[in-house]
């Protein structure tokens, strides 16, 4: 079974356009141990973004989703940065060097230290080969289908465009880099405006602005190690990372959906068909 699904729009109407959502994921691998419960590592999920950005691909987007959980291997993290502390033995050299980030510092790195502040995710540090398991059987092949995805569409047409799609806590907590701060409805990273063109981050801030929601760009998220490693506007891939406000559309302590979950998902739907529109409008535009 593949770790992944990736939900292709019909072939007439198909534009270089493709959405992935790393962290809706919850498939947990048989025998996973952690001493995290069932409610703290649910504080951790992207609950309902892929079935909230669904309707993209009636509009022509392709969209890729996770099914493994973040809280196994995150595919929103580079494959070295790993915390050695985290393992039971040394990394073997044969398999490249470690380059933990700041990430890893705070205990999100690819393979998390901590579910929430002070509340380790295990009893006792990793095998490596436990890791290097997820890495291949998860991480690399999320990627090898991202990859793919994006390098076909932009053979096709020249040009590809990328919404890495997230969801994040109404309140950051002590883990975060806005720790304590409240936070809005939108945030819109492209990494400082080098992942994209301006235009694109431009029209779905617009977007979201019409259909009444607030946004702000690159604070506190930029963009990850997704938009970073794929959005190159020189070589034709315009990224951008999505991130909503979990308290639009579930209870942030159970994860169910709340009342207002339709109506966000009908504002995603006519979104998603205002950026179908600029990608068919910027390729009439460099044809």
């Amino acid at each position: 079974m593949r770790p992944f699904r990736l939900l292709l729009p019909d072939p007439a109407r198909e534009i270089p356009l493709v959405l992935d959502s790393p962290h809706s994921g919850a498939d947990f691998p048989d025998k996973f141990e952690t001493l995290a419960s069932a409610a703290e590592l649910r504080t951790a999920w992207d609950a309902h973004v892929d079935d909230l950005w669904t309707d993209a691909v009636t509009h022509g987007a392709s969209l890729l989703a996770a099914d493994f959980p973040r809280t196994v291997i995150d595919a929103n993290r580079a494959p070295d940065d790993i915390d050695p502390a985290l393992l039971s033995d040394r990394w073997p050299a044969t398999w490249g060097t470690l380059n933990p980030t700041r990430y890893s510092a705070r205990g999100m790195g690819l393979v998390r230290r901590d579910i929430l502040p002070g509340r380790p995710m295990y009893a006792a540090p990793l095998p490596p080969k436990q890791v290097r398991d997820w890495l291949t059987k998860y991480h690399s092949r999320y990627h090898a289908a991202l990859a793919e995805r994006l390098e076909w569409l932009r053979g096709r047409f020249g040009q590809v465009w990328h919404i890495d799609c997230h969801s994040m806590k109404s309140r950051a907590n002590a883990m975060n880099i806005d720790a304590g701060r409240k936070r809005g409805d939108i945030v819109i990273g492209d990494v400082d405006g080098s992942s994209t063109e301006p235009g694109f981050s431009d029209c779905l801030a617009a977007a979201f602005e019409s259909a009444g929601y607030s946004v702000v760009i690159n604070d506190p998220y930029s963009g990850g190690y997704i938009v970073q490693r794929y959005g190159q506007p020189d070589q034709g891939v315009h990224s951008v990372q999505i991130e909503i406000n979990r308290a639009l559309y579930l209870d942030e302590n159970t994860t169910e959906k709340s009342t207002n979950y339709a109506a966000l998902k009908a504002d995603l739907s006519r979104i998603a068909s205002v950026t179908a529109d600029y990608v068919r409008s910027r390729l009439e535009v460099l044809a």
